[in-house]
């Protein structure tokens, strides 16, 4: 049936899942169609009657429920109204759905195009060389219409959630999975409870719903979009109801994965689609865990692969086996070491120390080199894996920069300037380092800065402003690949040019007149001085160093 044949006061009936496996019905009065309600688009609100709806209001899970007026399909129940107990929602018009059906890609999003939000390569790169994550609302505006999404198992916790803020997700405990408690799997017809898995493994993350029709191979479900992506590849399981959790925020079915079924493939504004028997492909994460050389726990995973969700994933995931096995008190430091294994590449090394209690930073950390690598404008990455190996240690492993000397403040071109840092550790015990920077012959007469500190902090200072000079995948490994440690100390000889920018590409030795005349990037209208590293020397250590110094140093 057409939305324009609705009219108020029409009755019907839908279809749902309230407990197990098994689909019941409900009723419902049209009150109102909201026409337009987004350009091209059409609501229609009902109120809705039977089973625990009068005492929960709609139900989260219950999107995607088929809804019948004179035995025709009008729709999917898609949404309702937070902190409202009256049973009053909306449907999308099942026309809509049916028309995203068009965009159904023939194979899966793994072999499409790549296509990114407009992001530039800089700001994307900088970022993930300082250790830092994008925020999920850098990408766009996700509209999951309260969507939970389903953990299994235990509460995530708050360093996880900080992941996703202001992105509209919503986690939602619940217990073992269906496959594994003989929870009874609900038909695959309308009606019926389907989850998505976005993490399965040692950790299940999936966003559960209703199926809303079935086409042959094709099931249409949700009414409203995931994370509105587009193209996806996801596993699609069929899924059972624990019991439905009332609440005036918004209820919502405690529903678990039971058995794979098929593929997730389309994810758009109207609903999402799934193809019976086809087969998703998956990011495998293998992540050990070493507690003071005392256990060794070995976790396996599977994650969602998507440019702008990977990553998010799986910071989530390393932080979530962190706050569930680490330690909540006193004093611990934690080292991240593994790659990320990329076809056609070179392993992505990963290397991080955190000397405190918060798993976030290393978390943060992964995602963001996850991110620099996702989000390059070039091709879209085949990850073959990721391997972690975290070591826990019951004592706090920090080292600050305490001091900077030079023995001369003055270097010849060629020479090699000799540094002098000092380390003081969280006791108060000092330590000398000596450097030795090799001055190089092409060099310019002038002043020169000499930056020692950690690699993070020395990368939010942004010593060298060309290193983010791409032009292919493989230049992305390489400067990820080349990243500084925080868990080294590193001298760098920084030299300015003047110089302008042009899309992004840094031009040097442009000359004042030309530069004005060409114009710069930036409020300034003065020609632009370009830092370049001229000169590097570093010390590993097996502890986080954090501190900046600088000096200035007249090269002759």
């Amino acid at each position: 049936m057409a939305a324009s044949e609705v009219r108020t006061g029409m009755k019907g009936v839908g279809r749902t899942v309230w407990q197990g496996g098994k689909i019941d019905s409900f009723q419902f009065e049209v009150i109102g169609v909201m026409r337009n309600s987004a350009p091209g688009r059409t609501r229609i609100l009902v109120k809705a009657s039977g089973g625990p709806l009068a005492e929960s209001g709609i139900i989260q899970g219950m999107s995607g429920s088929p809804c019948y007026i004179d035995g025709k399909l009008v729709g999917a129940l898609s949404f309702g109204f937070g902190s409202q107990k009256q049973p009053i929602g909306g449907i999308t018009p099942i026309l809509e759905m049916l028309d995203q059906l068009k965009d159904l890609p023939e194979v899966s999003a793994q072999r499409t195009p790549l296509i990114l939000p407009k992001l530039e390569p800089p700001k994307v790169l900088k970022s993930a060389l300082s250790g830092q994550m994008l925020p999920l609302s850098t990408f766009g505006d996700f509209d999951p219409q309260a969507l939970p999404l389903v953990l299994g198992g235990s509460a995530i916790g708050e360093t996880a959630q900080v992941f996703w803020k202001d992105s509209g997700v919503r986690f939602v405990t619940t217990g073992t999975s269906g496959s594994a408690s003989g929870g009874e799997a609900s038909p695959l017809e309308p009606g019926g409870m389907v989850a998505v898995n976005l993490v399965q493994g040692d950790l299940d993350m999936s966003a559960s719903g209703t199926i809303t029709y079935v086409d042959k191979k094709r099931v249409l479900c949700f009414g409203h979009p995931m994370f509105n992506l587009g193209g996806v590849d996801l596993p699609l399981w069929s899924a059972t109801v624990a019991t439905v959790m009332p609440s005036y925020a918004m209820s919502f079915k405690l529903s678990t994965p039971v058995a794979p079924v098929g593929a997730l493939r389309l994810d758009r504004s109207s609903g999402i689609v799934g193809v019976l028997g086809a087969e998703a492909r998956m990011v495998p994460l293998r992540l050990g865990l070493n507690l003071g050389g005392k256990r060794n726990l070995n976790f396996k995973f599977e994650i969602m692969d998507h440019p702008v969700i990977t990553p998010v994933l799986s910071a989530t995931v390393l932080a979530q086996t962190l706050d569930t096995h680490g330690r909540g008190m006193g004093f611990q430091s934690l080292s991240l070491q593994g790659n990320i294994k990329v076809a056609g590449h070179p392993p992505i090394l990963i290397e991080n120390m955190v000397a405190d209690l918060n798993p976030g930073r290393l978390s943060q950390y992964l995602g963001a080199m996850l991110q620099g690598l996702t989000f390059n404008p070039f091709e879209r990455p085949v990850i073959e894996g990721i391997s972690l190996t975290v070591k826990a240690e019951e004592r706090l492993d920090l080292t600050g920069v305490a001091g900077v000397r030079i023995l001369k403040a003055r270097a010849k071109r060629g020479e090699v300037l000799p540094v002098l840092v000092t380390l003081q550790n969280i006791q108060g015990v000092r330590e000398t380092a000596t450097f030795n920077v090799q001055v190089p012959m092409s060099a310019e007469r002038g002043k020169a800065t000499l930056m020692v500190g950690d690699g993070l902090s020395l990368m939010a200072a942004d010593p060298d402003e060309r290193s983010v000079e791409v032009t292919s995948l493989g230049d992305v490994v390489r400067l990820l690949n080349g990243a500084m440690r925080n868990n080294h100390v590193y001298a760098l000889l920084v030299q300015s040019h003047a110089g302008v920018g042009l899309r992004g590409a840094r031009i040097e030795g442009v000359p004042p007149a030309v530069a004005t005349l060409a114009g710069l990037e930036g409020p300034s209208t003065a020609p632009r001085l370009q830092r370049r590293i001229i000169g590097r020397a570093y010390l590993p250590l097996e502890r986080e160093v954090k501190g900046l110094s600088q000096l200035e140093v007249e090269i002759e």
